[in-house]
């Protein structure tokens, strides 16, 4: 399901929308936290194969849904940002430029989550193979375990987020192409900028970014949520491992890379 678009509740009241600077902040305190979800999922997927113990599978959900939780807050705290400045959502300053240029639409890329099942599953199902042709039997639990059923409804999924995918660019691209009206060009030309007039029609089309990125957002949680319904809760834990451990590399590496270009002089 897509996250909610309005902000958390305090006491029976919304949370003020928070600005550009304020979402930098959150967005440092919540990579803390998916680094806390990491550990502890980490822990999970660890208990889960001593044979003496087998996963509690309720536990195991529990923990996944926590961790869905943490997603969906985290669009929720976005979509109220969004809401008093847009702009920045689309040009972040809280993430590297490597991630920046990955961006589709102010995020990841929905069907990024299924490809990264695709080859998770077929990393850890490589690992097995030696135990297999050795006269062992597949079944760890984790996501080299995906069946031919759960295959088939990724592969479904996969092929009604990418029609939607293509919805959202298109909405995108109507929001893009509306830069070049006729009243854009009145205000732009005569002589001189119309200011005031600019800033009304430029306010008008930053609503239609705005509303691309809520249905992006909306398209992230949702995918992310039917991934893990279509997995056992062990898989699901193995999963969103590798989402965490992903992001948190990229996000790490991106921000060494800036870190380095910033101390290297310019070139002569």
């Amino acid at each position: 399901m897509p996250p909610s678009p309005h902000p958390p509740h305090r006491n029976g009241n919304h949370v003020p929308a928070p600005s550009g600077e304020s979402f930098a902040k959150f967005y440092e305190c919540w990579i803390s936290e998916q680094s806390r979800d990491l550990a502890a999922l980490r822990s999970a997927a660890s208990a889960a194969t001593n044979p003496a113990a087998p996963p509690d599978d309720a536990e195991l959900r529990r923990l996944v849904d926590r961790v869905l939780g943490h997603y969906e807050h985290y669009y929720r705290t976005k979509s109220a940002a969004a809401s008093t400045d847009v702009l920045r959502m689309f040009s972040p300053s809280w993430t590297s430029t490597t991630e920046n240029l990955y961006l589709w639409c102010g995020g990841w890329r929905p069907t990024a989550a299924l490809h990264l099942l695709y080859s998770k599953s077929g990393a850890q199902l490589e690992t097995q193979l030696p135990v297999f042709l050795a006269g062992g039997g597949l079944g760890t639990g984790d996501l080299g375990d995906l069946s031919a059923e759960q295959l088939q409804a990724a592969d479904q999924l996969q092929r009604i987020t990418i029609s939607k995918e293509r919805e959202i660019e298109n909405t995108a691209a109507n929001a893009q192409e509306s830069l070049a009206t006729v009243k854009m060009v009145e205000l732009a030309g005569g002589g001189g900028m119309d200011a005031e007039g600019m800033e009304m029609e430029m306010r008008s089309k930053a609503d239609g970014m705005r509303r691309v990125l809520e249905m992006a957002d909306g398209l992230r949680m949702e995918t992310m949520r039917e991934v893990v319904a279509l997995l056992r809760p062990s898989q699901a834990v193995h999963f969103l491992i590798a989402a965490a451990e992903l992001h948190l590399a990229v996000h790490e590496f991106g921000r060494r890379k800036d870190g380095d270009g910033a101390a290297s002089p310019p070139p002569a």
